[in-house]
């Protein structure tokens, strides 16, 4: 028999899956698919959140934990590879590239402003793409950032950015990326934060400091116009903080030469509009 909140959780698991539902449907993917992705996020997540002695609980603790039977468990838990996700991973590599080349000091002034730049060279385009985004020809990368808007070249080939982020307006791998990223970041903050609400072992003034910020401000009772006027505030005031964000993030960065002497740790803020269908 279920508990009233293991009730309330599910309840609030179909609001959070409402919207993720209606796009895999647009998308043709199918309960099946879900289900398959669902199941092995289940075994996934009881096996590092259970580690015991630095060794993954057997399988049957995880078939006890998830319902999943150990036949199941067994298939999910065969080895594959076991890369450590980055935010790279998911937002897109123009993004990857647009950033370093606003804080990296070897193309940029190290503080945000990035320097016009040769297409070849020592401290040149090439050199940035193949530094942060090896697997992308540089002479793609360009194409991709002109195509795109955020970039230009000038008579003499020096290329130029005129933004400093890049958002998909297509429905492609780059939309998905940048949506997987969001919801991803977002779930875990809400998760991290009821993981410490529910801690009895700690203070509120603890479970403040351990908590990770996670506002909203809201309304329901607008006309048309005044939406149209709240949500052109936030078109307008989003971007100016988001940026700010990023100068904060660059101008505290590690370079890139100290980048294996350090645990990697993805940190980061967001910010989204909503609105009900």
């Amino acid at each position: 028999m279920r508990s009233h909140l293991q009730d309330a959780l599910l309840a609030a698991l179909a609001a959070i899956l409402r919207p993720t539902v209606k796009l895999l449907l647009q998308s043709g993917v199918s309960y099946a698919e879900f289900a398959s992705v669902a199941k092995s996020v289940f075994v996934g997540v009881a096996t590092d959140g259970n580690k015991q002695r630095g060794r993954l609980p057997n399988f049957s603790q995880v078939s006890a934990m998830t319902g999943i039977s150990r036949r199941e468990v067994s298939r999910i838990r065969k080895p594959q590879d076991q890369t450590r996700w980055t935010p790279s991973m998911e937002t897109t590599p123009i993004n990857t590239i647009l950033h370093e080349w606003h804080f990296d000091p070897d193309f940029s002034d190290g503080v945000g402003t990035a320097h016009a730049i040769p297409f070849e060279g020592e401290k040149s385009f090439s050199a940035l793409v193949l530094r942060y985004v090896s697997d992308m020809p540089p002479g793609a990368m360009r194409a991709t950032l002109l195509k795109a808007g955020v970039v230009t070249q000038d008579e003499t080939g020096q290329l130029i950015v005129t933004q400093p982020f890049f958002y998909s307006r297509r429905f492609d791998e780059d939309f998905i990326r940048g949506l997987a990223f969001s919801m991803g970041n977002l779930g875990s903050t809400l998760a991290h934060n009821a993981s410490v609400h529910q801690r009895l072992d700690i203070s509120n003034e603890d479970k403040r400091e351990l908590g990770r910020l996670e506002r909203v401000a809201w309304g329901e009772h607008l006309t048309d116009e005044g939406i149209a006027q709240f949500k052109a505030w936030v078109a307008e005031a989003a971007p100016r903080f988001l940026e700010e964000g990023n100068h904060q993030i660059g101008e505290i960065e590690l370079p890139k030469s100290t980048w294996e002497r350090h645990r990697p740790r993805a940190i980061g803020v967001g910010v989204y509009y909503f609105e009900e269908d």
